[in-house]
């Protein structure tokens, strides 16, 4: 079976490094497509990175000219599935044009998450929730994962409904600082605060 070509947007990221790492050799998708800020634009992909992962970065990527991320200023299309791994105040305001512009939109952020008819998918858990969207002739879609504290807390916890049934349960989480973009000298702003509040992060 032939591999379906895909794209990754935000690819020079970490999440978006991560994406490229574990589909270097998945029996089903290649990308072949690869975009990133202006910044980064028009460079191959060995040139724009800064490759963090202990693994060597992939080959088949090295010598891909990273397209700018923004649909008004693509050289090249996407193809139809795109994995998404923009920070969220960017993702809310180009992930909807790749959704127009008919990809079907997997996307690591929170921008989306709340929307109407996005799924919020942990496929081991309710991959069922596919049937929420809502097909168009013209149009793509989009789908997104919950937040990271409610992932691995909705994978323990499905198991335990299905067999006992759970009624109520209490989590606290604690949110890193790096959440709420502020790395590195930045952080020393969190003193004194015990509770780094990042808006948006408790829905």
């Amino acid at each position: 079976m032939a591999k379906l070509e895909v794209g990754i947007l935000g690819a020079t990221g970490m999440v978006g490094q991560r994406f490229l790492q574990l589909l270097e050799h998945h029996p089903f998708f290649h990308p072949t497509w690869l975009a990133a800020s202006d910044r980064s634009a028009g460079r191959r992909y060995a040139d724009a990175v800064r490759w963090k992962l202990p693994t060597d970065l992939p080959r088949s990527a090295a010598d891909i000219v990273v397209e700018d991320a923004s649909p008004e200023r693509w050289s090249k299309r996407p193809p139809k599935v795109i994995f998404a791994a923009l920070d969220s105040k960017i993702a809310a305001e180009i992930e909807p044009q790749y959704v127009a512009a008919g990809c079907v939109l997997i996307s690591n952020s929170s921008a989306l998450r709340m929307h109407d008819g996005v799924p919020l998918l942990i496929p081991e858990i309710n991959a069922d929730h596919l049937q929420l969207i809502a097909p168009s002739p013209t149009a793509g879609f989009a789908v997104t994962n919950p937040n990271c504290s409610a992932t691995g807390l909705a994978m323990a916890l499905a198991p335990l409904h299905r067999a006992f049934g759970v009624e109520k349960v209490f989590v606290a989480t604690m949110q890193a600082v790096s959440g709420a973009g502020y790395p590195g000298v930045a952080s020393l702003d969190i003193l004194g605060n015990v509770v780094p509040f990042i808006s948006n992060e408790e829905e």
